[in-house]
């Protein structure tokens, strides 16, 4: 049975699923992040259709489901 933990991470680390709030408004994201142009910053690809793109060393704290040990 799948659980959802808290984790404190960085932009870089956000995962597809991962639901967090940015900009005051509570995120999920559609895939991992991937590196842009902007030196230092992702790309962050939104469920609900939106994007955006923030500092890789931005801490966040996302909610992400993760399998418990007995399902592995």
């Amino acid at each position: 049975m799948p659980n959802t933990v808290e984790l404190p991470i960085l932009a870089r680390d956000v995962q597809a699923g991962d639901v967090f709030t940015l900009h005051g408004h509570e995120r999920r994201a559609k895939y991992g992040t991937w590196p842009t142009a902007l030196r230092g910053h992702v790309y962050i690809k939104f469920t609900d259709g939106g994007d955006a793109v923030v500092p890789a060393d931005r801490p966040l704290t996302v909610m992400r489901t993760v399998a418990d040990e007995d399902d592995a």
